[in-house]
């Protein structure tokens, strides 16, 4: 059973693919706030793709700190942050003190009370430019919150991506084995060299060393993730499966209203819509009013880019299939041509590591059709590219 902490935290848009809401940002989540079944689930030490999103909420350490610091800026106002640099910049004017010119550190001491007048001058600057409140830090949570939904769903695609890849390794592994106890046999008949025979050793050699470094990458990319999500280092994990992309949803995508979605959902738009009705000065309403306008560009953009990523992704997947069955037909052959004795073993474990490499390839493509349809659906759902 692992051990963590209780969280508050912020509200994520979140995508299609299994997940539920979480809580709205700053509610604190006690008991009851799930049933003891969900409880026990979030605690338990197997990680399902349909908990990320709780998992952050609860147990992320950003936004356990994000949700602390919260709780002291949600009733703040424009003006209120504004004065926080007004009462900085009146501190500093009241303790400034110039020197006489006579006294004997008075280049020093001048110096010295100018860059105080000028760091209060600043702060008052930044007083009547600022442009935030407890709504736009609640915003900035939020966003940051999904970011990490987002980068966790991703790093357990990535772990299942190179878990895949192991099999495949081990298969060269073993063909590499295969072809060096055969060029032994080779030398002891006189058909092969010395030279014939180190290389295949080599051969065995790289490919143990390509199975260390993979699981040593898989290692990794799992213990960030589980890191992320509240486990503490060395935790013993076990990492669900992961759901089947959504082919029927991608192909009934409609870009135009999901970029409305995306223009409503844009956690960075929405930032500087608010930051827009704060603005105090004509300089800096025209310059949010440009960024904005900048923003809702890149958004549109942006889904744009994103669903033909997706459709990419789709399409190299349905090839990688096709290659797979025709590569399933080539065994099945080969499977029997090998009982009937008219195929060298040899030759056998080539077509399989063939056959292999053909599956792995598809499993990969689906893997890759996965993280575009996450990285899609996020683009609708507030993290559309803002520039």
């Amino acid at each position: 059973m692992k051990k963590r902490k209780t969280a508050a935290g912020a509200a994520a848009v979140l995508l299609c693919l299994g997940l539920m809401p979480v809580q709205a940002f700053g509610q604190a989540s006690p008991e009851f706030a799930y049933s003891a079944e969900k409880w026990a689930s979030l605690r338990d030490d197997k990680l399902e793709y349909d908990e990320i999103a709780d998992l952050v909420h609860e147990y992320n350490n950003t936004v356990v700190q994000n949700a602390i610091s919260y709780k002291d800026e949600k009733d703040d106002s424009r003006d209120d942050v504004a004065q926080d640099y007004y009462d900085r910049a009146n501190e500093i004017y009241g303790n400034l003190e110039y020197p006489d010119s006579d006294d004997a550190s008075y280049g020093s001491r001048v110096a010295s009370a100018l860059n105080s007048e000028k760091q209060a001058e600043s702060l008052m600057k930044q007083g009547d430019e600022t442009v935030d409140d407890g709504e736009t830090k609640k915003l900035g949570y939020e966003q940051t919150e999904a970011g990490l939904v987002k980068q966790a769903q991703e790093l357990m695609i990535s772990y299942w991506s190179q878990a895949c890849s192991m099999d495949s390794l081990k298969a060269r592994k073993q063909q590499a084995e295969t072809a060096y106890q055969s060029e032994l046999k080779r030398l002891e008949a006189g058909m092969s060299t010395q030279s014939a025979v180190l290389s295949a050793k080599e051969a065995v050699s790289n490919a143990e060393a390509s199975i260390v470094t993979a699981e040593s990458s898989l290692q990794k990319t799992k213990e960030s993730l589980c890191q992320m999500l509240g486990w503490g280092y060395g935790a013993q994990v076990e990492i669900g499966l992961l759901p089947e992309p959504e082919l029927e949803r991608i192909a009934a995508i409609d870009t135009e209203a999901d970029t409305k979605k995306a223009l409503e959902n844009s956690y960075g738009l929405k930032k500087t819509v608010k930051q827009l009705a704060n603005a105090r000065t004509a300089t800096v309403r025209e310059k949010l009013q440009q960024t904005e306008k900048n923003q809702r560009t890149a958004i549109a953009n942006s889904v744009g880019s994103a669903c033909q990523n997706l459709l990419l992704a789709r399409s190299e997947y349905e090839q990688a299939e096709q290659a797979f069955q025709l590569e399933g037909t080539s065994m099945a052959s080969a499977e029997r041509k090998l009982a009937a004795g008219t195929m060298t073993q040899t030759a056998y474990q080539n077509q399989q590591v063939s056959y292999l490499a053909a599956r792995v390839a598809a499993d990969t493509k689906k893997l890759d059709l996965l993280k575009a349809m996450v990285n899609y659906e996020w683009t609708v759902n507030g993290l559309a590219s803002v520039s």
